[in-house]
């Protein structure tokens, strides 16, 4: 690991990403900070990139079931900017709006990138929210179940992202289990 070029950010570009975003000025530099201790040695931060793999490994992702696919859908080809880390802590944030937070879990939920959460996708879940895959075949199946019979509205046995919105718009919990509250990376 390296140390980007001594850059401070300048106190333009952290209104701009303070406006962009929903990020405090402190969230924006202490994210700053981290990136720059992270990216290669010798890179600006703005042209510095960071790997999955060490976006996974901070600790404000390390222990998240979801972790790689949070990584996959903030990235571009599997690598991270300095503007995809914000756009994701500012994605995960308290004052993210809900509609935003909808967008992107399920975008994280479709495991399968086909356009809904389907059985598959909800199996995997399931096991990544237990943290095992040695689920019984009955509780697996009762559970995807409990789903279809909430959330499926056209009971077609895959969630489109209409139904996916109108099921967490009705979770008082969403806003609060959508958030990773320490981006002090």
């Amino acid at each position: 690991m390296g140390q980007c070029l001594r850059h401070p950010m300048s106190w333009e570009e952290l209104e701009e990403y303070q406006a962009l975003t929903f990020l405090t000025r402190n969230e924006i530099l202490c994210i700053h900070e981290t990136f720059c201790k992270l990216c290669p040695r010798g890179k600006y931060y703005k042209e510095a990139t960071l790997t999955m793999d060490q976006i996974s490994s901070l600790p404000a992702l390390r222990v998240n079931p979801f972790r790689d696919r949070i990584c996959r859908v903030f990235s571009h080809d599997e690598v991270f900017s300095f503007e995809d880390i914000l756009g994701m802590a500012s994605v995960f944030s308290a004052q993210a709006c809900p509609s935003l937070k909808i967008e992107y879990a399920f975008r994280i939920y479709d495991i399968n990138e086909n356009g809904f959460i389907d059985e598959d996708d909800l199996q995997n879940i399931i096991k990544r929210l237990l943290n095992t895959t040695d689920v019984g075949d009955e509780l697996l199946k009762n559970l995807i179940q409990h789903v279809w019979y909430d959330a499926d509205l056209d009971n077609d046995h895959m969630l489109s992202f209409a139904e996916f919105e109108h099921a967490m718009s009705k979770s008082p919990d969403f806003m609060n289990s959508f958030r990773i509250p320490s981006w002090g990376l």
